[in-house]
């Protein structure tokens, strides 16, 4: 790798990791206003003609804002998780740059069902009295949502064991079969080059 390379890749590291950090300050900042306006005195009552409570709304608004703040930050952090592990795109057909590829499409889709799951608590207090005899609704809604991620999640797991596996296993015993076998060729490919010498002497 080139200079110009590294620092390429250093500002873009800088960048993502800067871009990354601000988004999850902003949710974590937005939970603590939520926090201080349930505080407020009233919050508890009612809003005019419908059955939820100010808090709930508050706790509804912010719990969007979080969610989506999170859904945006989640290929974020993926990047940053291929770039601590040290993978490249370029030759994902390798064990090690696989795995990194599927650890970085794990936190990915952590991250989105984390957005999932805060959606779904944020807005049950809000939710759940307008829906009223039909509040299952919103848990089977949220429940076919929420297993989206899960899938990729598991589908990521399973991907990651074979070549996960063969590293271990690499690191272990100290080399792979592959080279093995290369080796075993090179050394009767030797062995042929010396058998043809000797015919000719």
């Amino acid at each position: 790798m080139s200079s110009n390379d590294s620092a390429v890749r250093s500002a873009l590291d800088h960048e993502t990791i800067r871009s990354a950090s601000k988004l999850l300050i902003a949710a974590i900042a937005l939970i603590g206003v939520l926090a201080l306006v349930t505080l407020l005195p009233g919050v508890d009552r009612l809003v005019p003609l419908a059955p939820v409570t100010f808090a709930a709304v508050a706790t509804a608004v912010v719990s969007v804002a979080v969610s989506g703040i999170l859904l945006y930050a989640a290929p974020k952090f993926a990047l940053l998780t291929r770039t601590a592990l040290g993978g490249s795109v370029t030759d994902a057909d390798d064990g090690p740059d696989r795995i990194v590829e599927n650890a970085a499409g794990m936190v990915y889709w952590l991250v989105v069902f984390a957005a999932v799951l805060v959606a779904y608590r944020g807005l049950g207090a809000a939710a759940m009295p307008l829906l009223g005899d039909a509040a299952w609704v919103y848990d089977a809604g949220f429940l076919f949502v929420a297993l989206v991620p899960v899938v990729f999640l598991v589908t990521r797991l399973t991907l990651t064991v074979d070549p996960l596996a063969e590293l271990v296993a690499d690191r272990v015993t100290g080399g792979s079969v592959d080279d093995d076998s290369d080796d075993d060729s090179e050394e009767s490919v030797g062995g042929d080059d010396d058998s043809d010498s000797d015919t000719g002497s």
